[in-house]
């Protein structure tokens, strides 16, 4: 074993009085050492120094020449000595990326920081974080938090500047558990002090006699090692590496013991628990088993006393009597008086009906000239007269309002829309769902609920429905289904059923629902509220258009020009039996149509209807209307005559 001690006693002694303030260069210490050698290899030692002692000893030579450096006199030449370059490239880095400062500097740099003199206990921090308050924990640079007491500086939200000592983790586990939790480490920062610049050495005049012995030593040749100094140094070497194995295996037996004594506290403490918990869930079955107990023999107390059984009965007889008896006092005085004011009601109904009676014989009698009225002859018979007038108009017009969405004077035929071609003989038919259709139903035939009128957009399908209504004499009641869509939940639902109510109550009629496609797309494909709306109003038309299946009351005729993207339920058999394809009229309907539109204006007689048709290919309906009506207000512009 060998054993190393630095010697704590200077070799030169030290100036009391040193003239300037330049630091000193480190002088290394020789140091002592002493070794214990085995029995065994006192012989081979005995041997090495018998043969030491015959060769030159070059090692106490740069302890002399370095004695003699020292004891010079140093040059002012060689006041500054050149920084050493042993430093790794990435330490050079960061000294060129801070400033240095001298001593000086460092000095006047600190001199107007604050001293931060108030103290609070570590206790306050975590306080301070649960209040907000806590802005920052500044922390030296070195300082490793948990593993030994730290001193830092905690800033509040205010830039107040308070001192604390932050225990280590074994003194108190639970404060740095409530640490971790409020997330403290993302609040520290550490403490900035600029570097200090080294202090430049100075270099004595023989320096380059240290590097005489290094020299000398390089050019002599090493000796030759004998097989028993080898021998003795694989020795030591295999020695060695045995008691690092040693050391290395104890080290993990120590580990395993103490994972072992861990998991065996752990399972200690897991069995304790459980313990705990059976003994708790125990004695928690006796309470229960006797609150049972108690009840149960309260209870049978209770029903073997005469007394509670008298109270019970009592109770019983008392809410019998207020929920059984009086309610059914009430309702048979309720019923009582609504048959005194039925009576009364139906008494009032037959007066009013004979005063009407008498004064629509009145009116009858003032509408004859020759005869003069009674009532002329007495004024308040009179007034009475027309006061009675003005209530029977109201009692009359009560249950009635005025249609929404009834489409007034439709006054459209078939003679009105050409270019039909075979479409109008279906169209004829659907007239007679109104006019014969009592004929249908005798022989069982179903009257279609919905007709689906599928096209480009100008070829008249809006007119085709009106000239069905025109045709069969009924009412017609039209809505575009952009108005069902509306940003309020329910507002439209709420529309389809007030459409379908009043086509219900105007019945027999006709019900056009223009661009179905607006809300008929198909369900699901619009996220939000918006598509829920929609959803809702599909809904409700699906509802509305199964209600008169088969009653040929009323028949739904929309008109669409997407009918792929419209959702399957509503165009299923039962709602939209038929479905009539309405393509762009061909050469023979567009002339139709030109003659149709040409009938209220005045035109030459030798017009070539089919010329202009044949110049129109691929127009519709609309087009062609356009045409005729801007020819008539060009030959007004021109000013010409009829």
């Amino acid at each position: 074993m060998a054993c190393h001690f630095p010697s704590t006693s200077s070799l030169h002694p030290k100036p009391s009085n040193p003239p300037h303030k330049i630091p000193l260069r480190t002088i290394t210490y020789p140091s002592i050492r002493c070794k214990k050698q085995d029995p065994i290899l006192e012989n081979d030692n005995k041997t090495e120094n018998t043969s030491k002692k015959n060769h030159f000893n070059f090692l106490h030579v740069p302890i002399t020449l370095t004695i003699i450096a020292t004891s010079l006199t140093p040059h002012h030449a060689f006041a500054a000595t050149p920084t050493p370059k042993t430093y790794h490239k990435k330490k050079t880095l960061k000294k060129t990326q801070q400033e240095a400062l001298t001593p000086d500097q460092l000095k006047q740099w600190s001199q107007n920081l604050p001293v931060v003199s108030n103290r609070i206990p570590y206790t306050q921090v975590l306080i301070l974080k649960e209040n907000n308050k806590l802005k920052h924990v500044i922390k030296a640079p070195n300082a490793s938090l948990k593993q030994r007491p730290e001193a830092v500086l905690v800033v509040l939200d205010d830039n107040q500047v308070l001192r604390t000592v932050l225990p280590s983790l074994e003194s108190n586990r639970r404060f740095w558990d409530s640490w971790d939790e409020f997330k403290i480490d993302a609040l520290c920062v550490n403490a900035y002090t600029p570097p200090v610049k080294r202090p430049e050495l100075p270099k004595s005049y023989l320096g380059f006699l240290g590097k005489v012995p290094e020299f000398m030593l390089s050019r002599v040749k090493p000796k030759k090692e004998s097989k028993r100094a080898m021998e003795l140094r694989t020795a030591r070497e295999e020695f060695k590496r045995q008691r690092k194995d040693e050391l290395k295996k104890m080290r993990e037996e120590r580990e395993i013991i103490e994972k072992a004594i861990k998991m065996q506290k752990k399972e200690e403490d897991r069995k304790r628990k459980r313990e705990t918990r059976i003994k708790k869930y125990e004695e928690s079955l006796r309470d229960a088993r006797k609150n049972y107990t108690r009840m149960a023999s309260m209870w049978a107390n209770l029903a073997q006393d005469s007394n509670v059984t008298t109270l019970l009965g009592l109770v019983f007889f008392v809410i019998f009597y207020r929920t059984v008896v009086l309610s059914y006092r009430k309702q048979k005085k309720d019923y009582e008086d609504r048959l005194k004011i039925e009576k009364a009601e139906a008494e009032e109904r037959k007066k009013m009906r004979e005063l009407e009676r008498e004064m629509m014989g009145i009116e009858e009698e003032e509408e004859d000239e020759s005869v003069p009225g009674k009532a002329e002859q007495n004024p308040y018979l009179k007034m009475a007269i027309q006061f009675m007038k003005s209530g029977a108009r109201v009692r009359r017009a009560h249950n009635k309002r005025l249609p929404q969405y009834l489409e007034r004077g439709v006054d459209v035929k078939f003679s009105d829309v050409a270019g039909l071609g075979k479409i109008r003989l279906e169209l004829e038919e659907i007239v007679k769902f109104f006019t014969h259709g009592e004929m249908y139903r005798r022989r069982g035939v179903k009257i279609p609920g919905g007709i689906l009128l599928c096209g480009p957009p100008g070829v008249g399908k809006t007119l085709l429905a009106k000239a069905v209504a025109g045709e069969a004499g009924v009412n017609f009641f039209s809505i575009s289904a952009s108005q069902f869509v509306e940003i309020y939940v329910g507002v439209g639902a709420s529309r389809v059923r007030a459409l379908y109510q009043e086509a219900k109550e105007n019945a027999p009629s006709v019900v056009f629902i223009d661009e179905l496609d607006a809300v008929g797309r198909e369900r699901g494909l619009i996220k939000g509220s918006g598509g829920q709306e929609r959803d809702a109003t599909l809904n409700q038309l699906l509802v509305s258009l199964d209600g008169f299946e088969g009653r040929g009351e009323v028949i739904t005729i929309a008109s669409t020009n997407r009918p792929d993207i419209l959702d399957p339920a509503l165009v299923r058999p039962g709602r939209f039996d038929r479905k009539i394809f309405i393509p762009k009229p061909g050469v023979i309907g567009r002339m139709e149509i030109l003659k149709v539109h040409a009938r209220k204006k005045p035109m030459a007689d030798d017009v070539d209807y089919m010329a202009v048709a044949s110049m129109t290919d691929g127009m519709v309906g609309a087009e062609l209307a356009n045409i005729i009506e801007v020819a008539a207000i060009n030959m007004m512009r021109d000013g010409r005559t009829e």
